[in-house]
C-alpha cells in the first residue's frame, strides 16, 4: 500500500486567528482549498451565536500539507451510505441501515427527557485506529456505541451536545471537522455542515475549531453539564470533556453513560429485528463452520470459513475474537491460538458472533469431530450442560434477573457435577464453571454495561444465557471418563418490546445431542478429511 508524499513540515498547530486568514483566501496563498463557509448554525433558539468565526482560543491542529493551488472540492456528501447512493442496503427515510431518522430523533428525546431543565450533554465520536507506525486505518471503522445510537453517524472526528433548555424543547447539534482535499484524497469525504443539518438532522452545526467556546458558552448557561471524561473518543473527547468543564457555579461535569445506557438496553422493535438478523447471519456461519470442521482441518480454518459466510450474508465485521478450540482448547473460556489440527473424537468449542447493521450476535454450540458423534462421557457432559441451559431459558420471564438466572445456573450444574462423580462437586462448582450465565446483548456484544445483572428483565431487552463445564485433564477430583471435556451452549434470547413475550433468537441452531449429531452429519456429508500434507478437502 503506497504511503503519503512527505511535504517537509506535515503538522503545525494554527490558532484560530490564522485560521480566519485562510478561511477568507482559501484559494492562494498556500492554503487548502477549502470551503470559506466555517461555520453554519440553523437554530436561534441554541443561543450559541449563530455562524460567528472561531474565538482567537481556539488551536486546532491540521495537517499542513499544500495542495495545487486553485484546487477545487468536489460537492460533499454525508461520509457514509444514504438511500440515494446505496439503495441495495437502505430504504428512503433511513439514517442508517434498517433505521429511519425518526427512530434517531425518538432516542435523542428520550435522552433529553431524563436530563434536568436548563442542562447540555456531551458526547464524542470513537478515534479511528492505525495499524502500528503508519496512518493506515484499520478497515471498518467502528463507532461508539452510545454515539451510534444517539446520532446514527459512522464515521470518526464529530462530537455531538444536547442542549435541554428551560422551555423543555432540545437543540441538537453536531461539531464536524474542516473540510481537507488531502484528507479526502487519502480516506473519502467525511462528514459536512450541510451534511449534518440536511442529512443527520442536527438544529446547529460547527466546524470543530469553534467547539471550545460554543461548549463553554453552552455550559456557562447551564445548571447541569452531562459528559464523561476518558470514554472512547480518546483527544477529541477529551477536548470536549475539557470545553464543558468551563463553566460558572454548576460544578463539574456529571456522567453521562449510564443514562444513555438505561435507554439502550431496551430495544424498540427495529433493534430486535437487527439482532434477529445478525444472529440469523451467525447461524449460516457456524453452519459453514460445522461443514469445515473435519479431522485433520486447522481451527483458524474453521473459524475463517465463519467469517466468510457471516460476511457474504451481509455482515460488517465479527462481534468479538472468535473462539474455535478442539480438545484441549475447549477448556479455555478466551481460547485464542486456534493453531491446532482437530482430531476425530474430540470436541469442538466454538463461541462466535457477528455484527450486522451496528448489532451484535453472540452464539456458542459444541459438537463432535469426525463421524462417530458424541462419546458416551462427552454427552454426559453436554447433556448436563443443556439442562441447565433449559432450565435458565424456561426461567427468563419479566421481573427475574440475569444474576437469578446465574444463581439458578449455579444450583443446576452443582448438583450436575455431583451427579458425574466430580468429588466436592457442589461445593466446587465455580472451578468448573467461572463465568457468568449471561449478559445483555445489543450493539455492543457485552452490552450496556452500566446496567447491573440484577435488574429485572423488561420487555425490550436482549441477553444471553450461556452455561458451560470444563474439566481438567489432570484434575483427580473429576472422574478420568470425564477429564479433558469442555461444553458450552449460548443462545441469544430477547424479550419483546411490545408484547413481552420471550424469543430465543438462536433457536434455528439445535442444541440437543441428536440434533448436533444430525447437523453435524447433514452439512460433512461428502466433507470427511482433510490431507495432513495439503489441507486441501477431500
Amino acid at each position: 500500500m503506497p504511503g503519503p508524499r512527505r511535504f517537509g513540515t506535515t503538522m503545525v498547530w494554527l490558532t484560530a486567528r490564522t485560521l480566519r486568514k485562510f478561511w477568507a483566501n482559501p484559494g492562494g496563498g498556500g492554503g487548502w482549498g477549502r470551503a470559506p463557509s466555517a461555520t453554519r448554525a440553523l437554530s436561534s433558539s441554541s443561543g450559541d451565536g449563530g455562524g460567528g468565526s472561531p474565538s482567537t482560543s481556539t488551536v486546532v491542529k491540521l495537517a499542513a500539507a499544500r495542495l495545487p493551488r486553485g484546487t477545487k472540492l468536489p460537492t460533499q456528501g454525508e461520509g457514509q451510505p444514504t438511500p440515494e447512493t446505496h439503495p441495495h442496503l437502505m430504504s428512503s427515510g433511513e439514517l442508517t441501515p434498517g433505521f429511519s431518522a425518526d427512530e434517531y430523533r425518538r432516542r435523542r428525546r428520550a435522552l433529553a427527557d431524563h436530563l434536568p431543565a436548563n442542562s447540555v450533554a456531551v458526547l464524542a465520536a470513537a478515534p479511528p485506529a492505525f495499524l502500528p507506525s503508519t496512518i493506515i486505518p484499520y478497515p471498518g471503522y467502528r463507532q461508539e456505541a452510545d454515539f451510534a445510537y444517539l446520532t446514527g453517524v459512522l464515521q470518526p472526528g464529530v462530537v455531538m451536545m444536547l442542549e435541554r433548555p428551560p422551555d423543555g424543547k432540545h437543540v441538537y447539534t453536531l461539531f464536524v471537522p474542516p473540510r481537507s482535499a488531502r484528507d479526502e484524497i487519502w480516506n473519502g469525504q467525511r462528514i459536512g455542515t450541510d451534511a449534518a443539518i440536511r442529512f443527520f438532522g442536527a438544529d446547529a452545526t460547527h466546524e470543530l475549531s469553534d467547539m471550545d467556546d460554543v461548549i463553554a458558552r453552552a455550559a456557562r448557561r447551564a445548571s447541569a453539564v452531562f459528559a464523561d471524561e476518558g470514554r472512547q473518543g480518546g483527544a477529541l473527547s477529551t477536548a470536549a470533556f475539557k470545553a464543558t468543564g468551563k463553566l460558572h457555579g454548576c460544578g463539574p461535569p456529571r456522567t453521562l453513560r449510564p443514562i444513555i445506557q438505561a435507554l439502550r438496553w431496551q430495544k424498540s422493535p427495529a433493534e430486535i429485528q437487527a439482532l434477529r438478523e445478525s444472529v440469523d447471519a451467525d447461524i449460516q456461519g457456524f453452519h459453514s463452520a460445522i461443514q469445515a470442521s473435519v479431522p485433520g482441518a486447522l481451527e483458524y480454518m474453521v473459524c475463517a470459513n465463519h467469517e466468510h459466510r457471516c460476511k457474504a450474508a451481509g455482515a460488517s465485521r465479527l462481534a468479538y475474537p472468535s473462539v474455535v478450540g478442539s480438545g484441549p482448547g475447549a477448556l479455555v473460556v478466551h481460547y485464542a491460538a486456534m493453531d491446532r489440527v482437530l482430531e476425530p473424537g474430540e470436541l469442538l468449542l466454538m463461541d462466535a458472533g457477528c455484527e450486522r447493521r451496528g448489532y451484535a450476535s453472540d452464539v456458542t454450540r459444541t459438537w463432535p469431530v469426525g463421524p462417530g458423534g458424541f462419546t458416551q462421557a462427552q454427552a454426559d457432559v453436554y447433556e448436563a450442560v443443556l439442562e441447565a441451559h433449559a432450565k435458565c431459558l424456561n426461567a427468563v420471564a419479566l421481573g427475574v434477573s440475569v444474576h437469578d438466572l446465574h444463581m439458578l445456573s449455579v444450583k443446576v450444574l452443582s448438583e450436575s457435577l455431583a451427579n458425574l462423580g466430580v468429588r466436592g462437586g457442589k461445593s466446587q462448582c465455580m472451578r468448573y464453571y467461572p463465568h457468568s450465565v449471561g449478559h445483555w446483548l445489543g450493539m455492543d456484544t457485552h452490552d450496556t454495561p452500566t446496567v447491573p445483572t440484577t435488574t429485572p428483565i423488561q420487555p425490550g431487552c436482549v441477553l444471553t444465557i450461556e452455561p458451560g463445564l470444563y474439566l481438567p485433564s489432570d484434575d483427580p477430583a473429576v472422574p478420568k471418563s470425564l477429564r479433558g471435556i469442555g461444553v458450552r451452549i449460548e443462545d441469544d434470547v430477547a424479550m419483546m418490546p411490545e408484547t413481552g413475550e420471550v424469543e430465543v433468537l438462536s433457536r434455528g441452531l439445535p442444541t440437543s445431542v441428536v440434533g448436533i449429531e444430525s447437523l453435524v452429519q447433514e452439512l460433512q456429508a461428502g466433507n470427511r478429511h482433510i490431507s495432513r500434507e495439503n489441507r486441501t478437502v477431500k
